[in-house]
Order: C-alpha cells, then sequence, then structure tokens
C-alpha cells in the first residue's frame, strides 16, 4: 500500500494580500514656513484694529469666517489625504475675507470664507489651484452678490496717516521675510506711476490718486493677498512683472471708474496663471514647493497588511 506522503497535493491558492491604506499623518507647519509670519501678522493687525483702531468689525462675523474656514479645510483634508494638518491657510484667508468684506448679513461669513476654500480644491489646473483663495471669495460676492456685501472703507483705522505709514513700514518688512518685497515695491510702484498719470488725464488731485495707500483696504490687498506664494511668479522677474501688471490694470479701471480695481486685477490676473504655468513648464521651468511642513506619522512602522489563509 502506497504513502500518502507521496501523493501530490493539490496546487494551493496564492495568500490575498488586502491593500495596505495609506497611514494618517499630522501635519504641522515649520517657523521658516511662510505662512506663519503672515498669520502673525495678520492676528496682531486684527487684535490692534478691534482694541486700539477704529476696525468696524464684529468679532463674531470674525469668529465665524475662521471656524468656517478652518473646519472645512480641515476635513477636506482629511477625508482626502488621510492627514491631521494645522489649517494654517485657511486661518489667513477667513481673517483677509472677514477684515477686508463688509457686510450685515452674519451669512457672508459663512459662504465666502467656505467658497474660498472651496476654490483651491475645485477649480485647478494640472499641478496646483490658481486663485487666491480670498481674493476669490471677495470678488464673486461683490459680483454675484448683489450688494449683500462691500469691501470695507479704506479708512479702516480712523484715516490716521501716522498708523498707514507705520504699517506699510511693517508690511514691507515682513515682505523682505516673504521674500516678495520685488513684488510689493514693483506693485506699489506701479501703483503710483498709475496715479501720477491719472492726475495728468485729469481725474483727481494728489490726496485722490495717492490717498488709497493709506488705507486699510490697499494695505490688506498688499501685505495678504497679493503675496501668496502659490499664485505668483516664483521668480524675481516673474514677480516683479506681476505686480507691475497688476498695478497698470488697477490703473486703467480706475480710470473706467471701477470700483474694487485692485482686486479685479489681481483676480484677472490669477485666471491666466494656467497658462502662465503651461508656457514655463514646456521652457523646461518647475516650481518648487514653498510650503514647509513637519509630517509626523502616527505610527513609526504602520501594522502589516493582513492575509487571508488557503483553505485546508
Amino acid at each position: 500500500m502506497k504513502s500518502d506522503a507521496n501523493i501530490p497535493l493539490a496546487a494551493e491558492k496564492p495568500a490575498l494580500t488586502s491593500p495596505r491604506p495609506r497611514a494618517w499623518t499630522f501635519v504641522v507647519p515649520s517657523l521658516k514656513d511662510p505662512r506663519c509670519t503672515l498669520m502673525v501678522a495678520l492676528t496682531l493687525w486684527t487684535v490692534l484694529g478691534q482694541t486700539a483702531y477704529y476696525f468696524n468689525r464684529n468679532v463674531s462675523q470674525l469668529a465665524l469666517a475662521v471656524v468656517t474656514a478652518c473646519l472645512l479645510d480641515f476635513i477636506i483634508t482629511a477625508l482626502g489625504r488621510r492627514e491631521l494638518s494645522v489649517p494654517l491657510s485657511a486661518y489667513i484667508t477667513a481673517l483677509s475675507v472677514g477684515l477686508l468684506l463688509e457686510s450685515y448679513d452674519w451669512r457672508v461669513y459663512l459662504v465666502v470664507p467656505a467658497w474660498s476654500i472651496l476654490s483651491k480644491y475645485l477649480i485647478r489646473d494640472k499641478t496646483r489651484h490658481f486663485f487666491n483663495p480670498s481674493n476669490f471669495g471677495i470678488v464673486t460676492i461683490l459680483l454675484f452678490g448683489r450688494g449683500i456685501a462691500s469691501v470695507a472703507p479704506g479708512s479702516q483705522w480712523g484715516a490716521d496717516y501716522r498708523v498707514a505709514f507705520a504699517i506699510l513700514a511693517l508690511g514691507l518688512m515682513m515682505m523682505t521675510r516673504l521674500k516678495r518685497l520685488d513684488l510689493a515695491l514693483a506693485w506699489m510702484g506701479g501703483f503710483v506711476l498709475m496715479s501720477l498719470l491719472r492726475m495728468a488725464l485729469g481725474q483727481g488731485g494728489l490726496v485722490f490718486a495717492l490717498g488709497p495707500m493709506t488705507g486699510a483696504e490697499f494695505a490688506l490687498f498688499t501685505f495678504s493677498m497679493l503675496p501668496d506664494p502659490k499664485t505668483s511668479p516664483p521668480t524675481r522677474a516673474g514677480r516683479i512683472t506681476w505686480g507691475f501688471s497688476i498695478a497698470v490694470m488697477d490703473g486703467v479701471l480706475r480710470l473706467l471708474e471701477i470700483r474694487y480695481s485692485m482686486f479685479y486685477a489681481l483676480f484677472i490676473h490669477c485666471a491666466m496663471l494656467p497658462v502662465i504655468r503651461a508656457i514655463a513648464t514646456r521652457s523646461g521651468f518647475q516650481e518648487k514647493e514653498v510650503w514647509r511642513n513637519l509630517r509626523i506619522p502616527f505610527r513609526s512602522n504602520p501594522p502589516a497588511a493582513t492575509t487571508t489563509s488557503p483553505s485546508v
């Protein structure tokens, strides 16, 4: 009688390995991240405006904008990337929207920050978003809000020119740290040039032409919205051209007496970014990541994938 040991066994089925899920990760901005500088500046600006100067802002409106933007951004990154990320960009966007927009309808401070954040994920080219989130939200509410909101008046801090010059000086120092001083100077220089040109064409005097530079609207636009590294050129020549071009378009729109001209000028320029990036890519240029994040995994060694044993 033959031993059963010589009888070949039936071919075993290969073990089925379930796909290993992406590990959850904490994402915390590094202190070298340019957003940290902007976050501190905006926060101090808000505290100063609410305590010492006339910032016509309701604290509950600002809080609603910040909570809406940060919570939405946190949920999207958690569900889409399995990342528990500090929503620093969302915080900056929410404060910019809250300080710049004026409305007596509380829903504005819910809808505009949410739409601003969603624009980063819904309106993109092949590499990244191309609209500045706060600019996108503000322009869309101005265009389609039927007058429900407006941009806060330039005399937001009481029209004290000393405060205005102090803010401009501190803002330029901040631009140096952000490596966007060339962009800010190109924009401001172009603004002055176009203002003098409008004066020469008979549109107001010196105070009328250059007065906006002393207002909160101009400072917030220059030092918070315009220098966004994700939606501005990465090269020095590109930033100078970008800032000056926006100033020229803003001057033309002001000459045509179109309100909120600087916001529209930036919006139109951002809409052209996909074409600009495509041309740059074809020439061999590649943009580098500008955010500086620390990624901390939940576990250093994720658990091994589970397997199913073959049937016996």
